[in-house]
């Protein structure tokens, strides 16, 4: 009989702008069928990654890719039962969006549709 060893996955203290570019790839040819799998273990961490982080991380990305990056990460929390909640980047991802193209109805609609966290997509009230 053989037992597994739990793992913690650490978050990272930066992201890279290579992970960005192979996240923004991902999320581009992405739809609800997309299988993952063989990238949760590098995308996990990522999205560990505190708010403050992905905020100015992003900041240079186009509108298409942070659309792109929302839905994505909203199916995969979704889909692999991460629990995110207040800390899941889709929120610092919404944030930005909302800075260059403000609110998107349709979008809003499209992640609570798809989620069951209740911080989607705007974060906590307070």
């Amino acid at each position: 009989m053989s037992v597994d060893s739990w793992q913690p996955v650490h978050a990272p203290k930066k992201l890279e702008e290579s992970d960005l570019n192979q996240l923004m790839t991902l999320a581009h040819d992405f739809n609800e069928d997309t299988d993952l799998t063989a990238h949760l273990s590098w995308i996990q961490p990522l999205a560990l990654a505190d708010k403050n982080i992905w905020a100015l991380s992003i900041q240079s990305i186009p509108q298409t890719a942070l659309i792109e990056l929302i839905r994505m990460f909203t199916i995969i929390e979704q889909q692999q039962g991460w629990n995110l909640g207040e800390k899941s980047p889709v929120i610092a991802l919404f944030k930005q969006l909302r800075k260059i193209a403000g609110i998107d109805k349709p979008l809003v609609g499209w992640v609570k549709n798809h989620s069951d966290n209740k911080f989607l997509p705007f974060g906590p009230l307070l």
